[in-house]
């Protein structure tokens, strides 16, 4: 187990770019806070399926382009699928995955480039 040291300051938690990034966290991750036998444990939240598809949304928009849209998200073998659909019509044009924490698994997701190719 490796340690990251932050610090509090102004009643907030303060983690750097290179905490957030060794962590595996993004600024908007959703982070649940336990108290355990004298014990502080910090770990991502798992997400919902809607917030799942809102992020699967944002992605689609900044890296695609607003004509493309998603199915809910389904839990599959350890990680959320998320079907992406034309926005103007029901045709399934690929797939992304993310981790129950909202990450992109970008090894098992369609590209923006291949997406992009059906959203014209």
């Amino acid at each position: 187990m490796s340690t990251i040291t932050v610090e509090v300051k102004d009643n907030l938690l303060v983690l750097s770019d290179h905490a957030m990034e060794r962590l595996g966290w993004r600024e908007d991750t959703k982070i649940s806070i336990e108290r355990e036998n004298g014990k502080v444990i910090l770990r991502p939240k798992e997400l919902t399926p809607n917030e799942i598809a809102n992020l699967a949304c944002i992605h689609l928009i900044k890296k695609v382009g607003d004509a493309t849209a998603v199915k809910m998200p389904v839990w599959q073998d350890g990680k959320w699928r998320v079907e992406v659909v034309l926005s103007y019509r029901p045709e399934t044009i690929g797939y992304l995955a993310f981790s129950s924490h909202g990450q992109l698994i970008e090894g098992e997701s369609d590209s923006p480039a291949k997406l992009k190719g059906f959203a014209v």
